[in-house]
C-alpha cells in the first residue's frame, strides 16, 4: 500500500446533511399532507374494512409525526476534525 494512503495526519473531513428552508417547507408539506389524507380516508364513511382504516390511521399519525419531526430537524454543516 503507497504511504500517501497510510498518513493518518490528514483532518478528516466529516459531511453532515444541511438543507434550505424551502426543503424543509416541501418536506414538511409533503409528509403532513400525506398524513392528513390517509388520517380523512380512515373515517368512518369511508369505503373499506374496519382494519383498513385502524391501518391508515397509524400510517397518518406516522406521517404527521415525520412531517413535525422534519420541519423541527435542525440544519447541519459540514465539520473537519483532526486525526490523531
Amino acid at each position: 500500500m503507497p504511504s500517501s494512503m497510510m498518513d493518518t495526519s490528514s483532518p478528516i473531513q466529516t459531511y453532515q446533511y444541511n438543507d434550505c428552508l424551502s426543503c424543509r417547507l416541501i418536506g414538511t408539506g409533503a409528509l403532513s399532507g400525506l398524513g392528513g389524507y390517509a388520517l380523512w380516508q380512515s373515517r368512518a364513511a369511508a369505503p373499506g374494512s374496519l382494519m383498513g382504516k385502524r391501518a391508515l390511521v397509524g400510517v397518518g399519525l406516522v406521517l404527521l409525526g415525520a412531517g413535525a419531526l422534519r420541519w423541527t430537524q435542525k440544519p447541519m454543516t459540514s465539520t473537519s476534525t483532526e486525526r490523531n
